[in-house]
């Protein structure tokens, strides 16, 4: 089974003709998750594991150069020999490693903070309790996993989701509600301290930016950002923020 997911994600990786988000949409991007880990991650942090490096690897979207910098010893894995290669050349900080998050090859009890930016929802969904479980399993006690996932409390990113798997243009597996997660997550000596709604462009924008950009070039830049803007004010909004995020967010903490 990891042979078959590195196999595809090899390939997928080694087609890349541009990076996945436009220029001002990936920094955006970068931004709310960066702000994420600022606001939830522990106090003391050792050891940082990062999953899934496309980002680091391809877009301006990355998050663990910064990481690096800010914590002592940061890992990053992802199941791609290839694209942790391409994150290793990027971003030299760091350790990387070519695995299955279902099989990660650590043990037990090693990383203070884990940062997991929607990895686990490219897993087939039963697989999803594996998933969480070796990550638990890595972390310590006391320690934190930040958790993102595309959200299925989104009818429209659940749509778009579903437009474009039907046109092979997108590799997640499904998208999840927070009460799914927290069911995934019975027997493992964890809990859910906090939970939100992150990323609130729908996809659409990013393709037309990146239409807009070919056709006007730099003089695109300030219609792209007003509209990223509009759109990341939603976020505000307490008893609608989780119909408009792309990603939920959980903040998981191990007994």
């Amino acid at each position: 089974m990891r042979r078959t997911r590195q196999g595809e994600w090899d390939a997928l990786a080694r087609g890349m003709a541009e990076p996945q988000f436009q220029d001002f949409i990936a920094r955006y991007k970068r931004e709310e998750n960066l702000e994420l880990v600022s606001a939830w991650a522990p106090l003391r942090v050792k050891r940082l594991l990062k999953t899934d490096l496309f980002e680091e690897g391809f877009g301006k979207d990355a998050i663990l150069d910064v990481l690096a910098a800010k914590y002592p010893s940061t890992f990053g894995m992802d199941v791609s020999h290839v694209v942790a290669v391409a994150a290793s050349r990027r971003i030299g900080e760091a350790a990387y490693v070519a695995s299955d998050v279902c099989d990660l090859p650590y043990a037990e009890s090693v990383f203070d903070l884990i940062v997991s930016i929607s990895t686990l929802d490219h897993l087939d969904p039963p697989l999803l309790p594996r998933g969480l479980g070796e990550l638990c399993r890595v972390l310590t006690p006391g320690g934190c996993l930040i958790l993102t996932l595309d959200s299925r409390h989104n009818p429209l990113h659940v749509l778009s989701n579903n437009l474009r798997w039907s046109l092979g243009k997108i590799h997640a597996e499904r998208c999840y509600k927070v009460d799914e997660v927290r069911a995934a997550l019975t027997g493992l000596p964890v809990v859910v301290t906090d939970e939100t709604s992150i990323y609130h462009v729908p996809f659409p924008v990013n393709f037309l930016a990146k239409k807009a950009e070919r056709l006007f070039g730099s003089r695109a830049d300030g219609l792209i950002e007003a509209v990223v803007r509009r759109f990341q004010n939603l976020s505000r909004y307490r008893y609608t923020r989780f119909l408009t995020g792309r990603y939920i967010a959980l903040r998981i903490v191990k007994h």
